[in-house]
């Protein structure tokens, strides 16, 4: 059986030119996964599909049916030879997401037409996502004191990584939707958390008001700060009692982000009406 091969890395320059390139590997990679390792469906979903708008920091999502985990991970393995190095993906398997993200997949219901609704439903769908790994660690720092600090301040330092980075990512779809696009630079990371605690692009006659409020954005840039430092350090090198000081703050800080989402998520209904 003939599979794919790799695909030339010539990176395409406008946000266009990448979205076809992409559509033309997203081929390529459903050929892989069924004929390669049996899938019985791969769904392209998430802004390649048009669920949100493309641009050019865009990944690749696919859904997968039909293959075990075991499988999964060798299918996932493969596809990091196929898929070229400036367009991330992620492959999902259907039987193992939640409900919710499962429904959003197979548009079941179907994704509102307008466009600050859908924004309101994916600002919904990440948290419902960041839920999960907010119980998870809370978990972890439960059981702290039976799990030796070796195994627990990496995997506790890997979870509020993963928070913030939830945090990040909604503040990415409403970059993307209303301000236009995401600030460039090395710092964009910290430019976009600023941005987002400010009014933005113009909605109708009104201006995006903030996502964050100043309490707010001074508690999510420490968890900005920290996950600079952990992707930079060893994690034996991190401070174990800072790990758990923010570990168990994480909780609050998620209830302070679910209220802003709230508000935020009112206020795209007003507009849309």
């Amino acid at each position: 059986m003939s599979l794919p091969s790799a695909t030339p890395t010539t990176i395409p320059t406008s946000p266009e030119q990448r979205r076809q390139a992409a559509w033309a590997i997203a081929e390529q990679c459903t050929q892989l996964l069924q004929q390669g390792f049996g899938a019985t469906e791969v769904i392209v979903f998430g802004s390649l599909r048009g669920d949100t708008p493309w641009h050019n920091d865009s990944d690749l999502d696919l859904a997968v049916r039909g293959l075990p985990p075991e499988t999964l991970l060798k299918a996932y393995q493969q596809l990091e030879t196929l898929v070229p190095s400036w367009l991330p993906f992620d492959l999902v398997a259907l039987e193992q997401a939640g409900d919710r993200i499962r429904d959003r997949i197979l548009q079941n219901p179907p994704m509102p037409q307008n466009p600050l609704l859908a924004l309101k439903i994916h600002l919904e769908d990440e948290l419902s996502a960041m839920a999960q790994t907010i119980q998870t660690l809370a978990t972890l720092v439960a059981q702290a004191d039976t799990i030796p600090e070796i195994a627990l301040i990496p995997a506790a330092a890997g979870y509020i990584e993963d928070f913030y980075s939830g945090c990040e990512r909604l503040a990415e779809r409403v970059a993307i939707a209303l301000d236009g696009g995401l600030p460039q630079g090395r710092n964009w990371h910290e430019q976009l958390l600023q941005q987002m605690a400010a009014p933005g692009g113009q909605t109708g006659s009104q201006q995006r008001p903030p996502l964050w409020n100043s309490t707010l954005l001074k508690e999510l840039e420490t968890y900005r700060r920290f996950r600079h430092r952990a992707r930079h350090l060893y994690s034996v090198n991190l401070d174990g009692g800072r790990v758990l000081d923010l570990a168990q703050q994480v909780p609050m800080v998620f209830d302070q982000v679910h209220q802003a989402i709230s508000v935020f998520g009112n206020w795209l209904v007003q507009q849309a009406s």
